[in-house]
């Protein structure tokens, strides 16, 4: 499904994770590419994603796994130019975790006693696009410059906008952002298995995974974020003044009965890029942008598993204490018995 716009233009696609009736949201939140609206309290607990880039075509797939009660919530993303929404298999992200995990080095630590003890290291005003149904998602587009124009005709539909969210979408809306509505009903009555994957695509010349709305976020911002491409690609920090996000692997993947959801999306060999990572919100400054990197050398992370082990040095010791004891008992035995002998002589 395409949603309007120019190339020149960008979106923010708000998923709006509710019931398909008007609701009244007023608690707020984020995840690390967005921000959420809800009528309970709710906090991202991991984001996954992965970024497929082919020629200027961006995807982004995303599952966010949230701490929640809330049955009506809101979330926003925004994307750069045209967008197309479609249902994600939550199983892809699991064979990307497969491919994707860290080698695991143990090494053991010898501790006196039994170890138990060891520590471990445009114009104002809102204008309907598009709208269309996709699978069990009420998709409705919106076109518009003023962020308050935009915040009241989600009003208008049953959507209450906190005001900090309004102000953070300013910035998009400046450049001539547009703002995609994506309605649905979780399936389990609440929000406590995290929102349905999606995933949303566009037109671009320069790949970006959007996260400053995460500034509006109370929480640090955790995220998995996987890239396929053509080749190994490095991402920019969204919090240059925090710790940068980590490689954690980097290697071609190739369509295989191993990993059937990700073949899907391989027409043949290509480059996967993996980076794990936990931002806090008042450091964020950014979008993350992401490039090709200058190699396409291998990596995978390596986790060492530190395992304490009792020191054998006290069971040496005891051992050569005991043989002392046998042979100093031996040689006094041997002397008495030459002592006697000498003695009947």
């Amino acid at each position: 499904m395409s949603i309007g716009g120019g190339a020149a233009r960008a979106a923010v696609v708000a998923v709006l994770a509710a019931t398909l009736v008007t609701v009244s949201p007023a608690e707020s939140g984020a995840c690390a590419c967005g921000a959420f609206v809800a009528n309970d309290k709710l906090s991202a607990q991991q984001e996954t994603a992965l970024v497929d880039l082919t020629g200027r075509t961006e995807s982004i797939t995303l599952s966010v796994l949230a701490r929640s009660a809330a049955d009506e919530a809101a979330f926003l993303m925004p994307v750069p130019s045209r967008a197309r929404f479609e249902v994600a298999d939550a199983d892809l992200f699991a064979e990307l975790d497969e491919i994707s995990k860290p080698d695991i080095e143990v090494r053991e630590v010898e501790v006196d006693g039994d170890g138990s003890g060891g520590a471990a290291p445009g114009g104002s005003g809102a204008t309907v696009v598009d709208h269309v149904e996709v699978g069990p998602f009420d998709v409705a587009q919106l076109a518009g410059t003023d962020a308050t124009a935009v915040t009241d005709w989600l009003g208008d539909n049953g959507f209450t906008m906190p005001q900090d969210l309004s102000g953070a979408l300013t910035p998009y809306l400046a450049e001539g952002w547009l703002v995609v509505a994506v309605r649905l009903a979780p399936a389990s009555g609440n929000l406590e298995e995290g929102l349905p994957p999606m995933r949303v695509s566009f037109e671009t010349d320069t790949p970006v995974y959007p996260m400053r709305l995460s500034a509006t976020a109370e929480d640090v911002q955790p995220l998995r974020l996987y890239v396929l491409a053509d080749h190994r690609v490095d991402i920019s920090n969204p919090a240059p003044a925090g710790a940068a996000p980590e490689l954690t692997f980097a290697g071609r993947v190739e369509p295989g009965p191993e990993h059937p959801t990700l073949s899907e999306m391989l027409p043949g060999p290509r480059f996967l890029t993996r980076y794990d990572g936990e931002f806090a919100p008042d450091l964020i400054e950014s979008d993350v942008r992401i490039t090709t990197a200058t190699t396409d050398e291998p990596y995978r992370a390596v986790v060492v598993v530190t395992e304490y082990v009792r020191s054998s040095w006290r069971e040496v010791v005891l051992a050569i204490i005991v043989l002392l004891a046998v042979v100093g008992v031996a040689i006094v035995a041997l002397r008495r018995r030459r002592s006697r002998v000498d003695g009947r002589a």
